[in-house]
């Protein structure tokens, strides 16, 4: 382990030469090392918000700093929860070398706002977690992308798991359930598989909807829904649209989700977003003043995600301007997050940013809806993806992706992360990013 944690420090010690002082003091002053598994670095953090922080800003540069030290790049990956800890405080199985068994130790139910918008989803969650098995089975939450869907599942599996710390209870994605039955058809293990995922007592599912146009994963998925339904054992399922939405899921499949309770999560409501803020503020040891939280909430109103997002904004603000404490003014926060708060957001549109993008990097429309991958058309699309995102509030990411004729959602998010990462480094995307955001706001 001595070896390690040189290899840590070497790490850091080249970092201080590539971002400034109190930078490097705010993020990485508080960091452990617990483990290096082959090319993957695990990182301790004090909390969930520094965890996330730099994972989103920190993630590429270190593996940059590793090659040049050891000719290979090292992936960091920043947690608050210390990965060897069998169980959480919580006791929901922690196991850092199970990827299905994760749970997150914030989302319970004590830290889930509960508002206008989420409240019958709350509730049901709830009676779930109270009454696996019984009250609601399947229970299927569906909502937008950033609504708290993952938070109320894993809410469950918390709550299940302390009353009853010996109850076999699994969760996972439907895309690692997919990637786990591929991998048991290669090896010639579907028994193996079968024997695990039917003996499950509570299992729960995130993004059901991966497994659309799936026919052979639906098919297990199908068998293995009954196997546990018909021994009274609790399934719980998200999706980020409603059953009826997700096209090419077998029929038979949508009557058996049907069989449960469908529960929506919406945008939440001022009040609620107002709530979350002071929560996520409190967790964080942030002080805000309540006219600033008012304007954060009166104008960032499209999902959860999207608030913590603002209150990272204004943390690294601090970082990178030699703040001991965040004192920011309504006026100072227009300033930060002046890029998603504008008072002509409202009258930007899909079309307007893909004909500013089209102008800018010389190309037509029908190319950029084209299914190339060319990077000369795929780029640009990328980046009209981004301001898409960027600058119209409330917009489902999957409506995004049917504009620019894609499969789904998830094209939208790698294009996001994408165009960030380079954002980063490269000063000519940054200066056309910001040129294209005043052309569009100024329209």
């Amino acid at each position: 382990m001595q070896r390690d944690q040189d290899i840590w420090g070497n790490i850091l010690n080249q970092l201080e030469d590539h971002i400034n002082e109190h930078s490097f003091k705010t993020w990485f002053n508080d960091t452990t090392l617990v483990d290096i598994d082959g090319n993957d670095l695990h990182v301790q953090v004090p909390t969930k918000f520094y965890a996330d922080y730099m994972n989103q800003n920190y993630t590429k540069l270190l593996a940059e700093i590793s090659y040049a030290l050891y000719k290979k790049k090292y992936s960091v990956r920043f947690s608050n929860v210390p990965l060897k800890r069998q169980r959480n405080n919580n006791g929901a199985n922690y196991n850092g070398n199970n990827q299905s068994s994760k749970l997150n130790q914030k989302y319970t139910f004590d830290q889930f706002v509960v508002g206008k918008s989420n409240n019958f989803a709350h509730s049901a969650s709830l009676a779930v977690a109270e009454s696996p098995g019984t009250a609601y089975n399947p229970l299927f939450i569906y909502g937008e992308s950033g609504m708290g869907k993952t938070h109320l599942m894993q809410a469950i599996a918390h709550f299940v798991t302390e009353v009853n710390d010996d109850l076999n209870i699994y969760y996972t994605t439907a895309e690692q359930f997919t990637n786990t039955m591929i991998e048991a058809l290669k090896t010639k293990s579907m028994s193996s598989f079968r024997n695990k995922f039917r003996n499950i007592e509570l299992l729960l599912v995130d993004d059901i909807h991966f497994l659309a146009g799936k026919e052979s994963t639906q098919e297990e998925f199908f068998h293995t829904f009954n196997a546990l339904y018909e021994n009274r054992k609790q399934i719980v399922i998200t999706s980020d649209r409603p059953l009826k939405e997700i096209h090419d899921l077998e029929k038979r499949l949508v009557t058996r989700f049907e069989w449960g309770l469908l529960a929506d999560l919406k945008s939440p409501d001022f009040e609620t977003r107002v709530a979350i803020l002071r929560k996520k503020a409190e967790n964080e040891n942030i002080e805000l003043q309540p006219d600033v939280i008012a304007f954060i909430a009166e104008n960032i109103y499209s999902n959860v995600r999207a608030l913590e997002g603002s209150l990272i904004r204004l943390l690294a603000f601090a970082s990178y301007n030699n703040h001991d404490t965040i004192e920011i003014d309504t006026e100072l926060a227009r300033d930060i997050l002046s890029d998603i708060v504008s008072e002509k957001v409202h009258e930007i549109s899909l079309d307007l940013i893909m004909q500013k993008v089209c102008k800018l990097y010389g190309i037509t429309p029908a190319q950029i809806f084209d299914k190339t991958r060319k990077k000369t058309i795929a780029f640009p699309r990328q980046v009209a993806m981004y301001l898409s995102n960027l600058l119209i509030p409330n917009i489902p990411l999957r409506q995004i992706a049917h504009y620019y004729k894609r499969k789904d959602h998830t094209t939208v998010l790698h294009a996001k992360k994408m165009i960030e990462i380079q954002f980063r480094t490269d000063n000519k995307l940054r200066i056309q990013i910001e040129m294209l955001i005043k052309e569009i706001k100024n329209q």
